[in-house]
């Protein structure tokens, strides 16, 4: 109840401040008025004591006194006007007074609903923006590109979205849109090839490749390009020509890049395939990729991935390997790919259709691997 006071005293106050200028009135101008009114008396009472003493005649000083009386009667007259017109408005602004005060608090006591719990402020856009999931986000970028699918910038935004979510392939396929869209800069050229590479599990594939050949091109200091051209010739099998990437870079890299330590492992695991131990047959054995499973999944996945499918490059370059193509079988199965080692074992077999003892050591393979005859 004292809150209620409280609100009807302010409001009273308010209301007061606000008519205070109308029930005044003119009254703010009497002071003013009062003063005129004596001014022109003080100036009738000089021009009679100028004609007292002679220095002005009464005919001259006639109309100086006629037109003063005339300014003194107009000025009483005006202050007369105002003084009513103040003492007529006061009943009026008095009763608006008390009126506007009524009518508030009469309407909210009909209307409103004073025991209605406060509401929650309104939340900042922005905030909601920024305290958003990113998958809601998304969702909502990727509505709007279903309605405007040349929204250049729309897929650039959503690019690096996606890739941090690690949904690579659609990361690799906003890049390339943006791309279409907007033109090819480094930034999306590099987006669109590393996206590509974790898409395929760490293979180096040939739309990455040419997007890296691109950024090389376009500025040849950038490291990035390099080592995953690097990489795709190793696991395309020329590790001659890798290696000697490798090595160039090693050359150029200042004695404190954090990458060396990467490069240098790279070498010494091509220099190793380069020059095998000739008592061991070519290409990834079932015991490397058994060795692998204790890497951590990418680590392993990216090596794993690497050496079979360098070696099936090589195989499909050089089908003679017969012991590469037993690598290989045994390898799809290691992995757990029963179609690929069929695959493979059928395309060993048309090679080397020629070649008697190599069939036979294909067919007890296969009959050792659960692959028939």
């Amino acid at each position: 109840m004292l809150l209620w006071v409280l609100f009807a005293l302010m409001t009273a106050a308010v209301v007061a401040v606000l008519l205070r200028p109308l029930i005044r009135g003119n009254a703010a101008a009497s002071p003013d008025a009062a003063a005129d009114i004596a001014v022109y008396k003080d100036q009738l009472t000089e021009i009679d004591a100028d004609v007292a003493r002679g220095l002005v005649s009464p005919a001259d000083a006639e109309p100086a006194r006629r037109e003063i009386a005339r300014r003194l009667l107009a000025r009483a007259d005006a202050a007369g006007e105002g003084a009513k017109r103040s003492i007529a408005l006061r009943p009026v602004v008095a009763a608006v007074g008390g009126l506007v005060p009524a009518l508030a608090i009469g309407g909210y006591v009909l209307l409103g609903s004073p025991t209605l719990p406060d509401q929650p402020r309104r939340p900042n856009p922005a905030d909601v923006i920024a305290n958003a999931p990113a998958s809601e986000l998304v969702a909502k970028v990727e509505a709007r590109l279903a309605e405007h699918p040349d929204d250049g910038k729309g897929w650039d935004v959503v690019a690096p979205i996606y890739f941090r979510l690690e949904r690579f392939a659609d990361a690799a396929n906003a890049y390339a849109r943006a791309a279409a869209l907007l033109g090819e800069t480094p930034q999306r050229l590099a987006g669109f090839a590393e996206a590509t590479v974790m898409a395929n599990n760490g293979i180096v594939t040939e739309a990455a490749r040419a997007a890296y050949e691109k950024i090389a091109k376009a500025d040849p200091s950038r490291f990035e390009p390099k080592f995953w051209l690097a990489l795709a010739k190793e696991q395309d099998g020329k590790l001659a020509e890798a290696a000697a990437d490798y090595r160039a870079m090693l050359v150029a890299a200042p004695p404190d890049a954090n990458w060396r330590p990467l490069i240098e492992e790279r070498l010494a695991v091509v220099e190793k395939r380069v020059m095998p131990d000739p008592r061991q047959p070519r290409g990834p054995s079932a015991a490397d990729v058994k060795a692998a499973e204790s890497m951590p999944a990418a680590d392993r996945t990216q090596m794993i991935r690497g050496m079979v499918d360098g070696l099936a490059k090589r195989l499909a370059a050089d089908p003679g390997d017969t012991e590469g193509w037993q690598r290989l079988i045994q390898s799809y199965m290691v992995l757990g790919e029963r179609e690929k080692a069929v695959a493979a074992l059928a395309d060993a077999r048309r090679k080397l259709a020629g070649n008697a003892p190599a069939l036979g050591d294909l067919t007890a393979l296969a009959k050792s691997l659960g692959l028939g005859s």
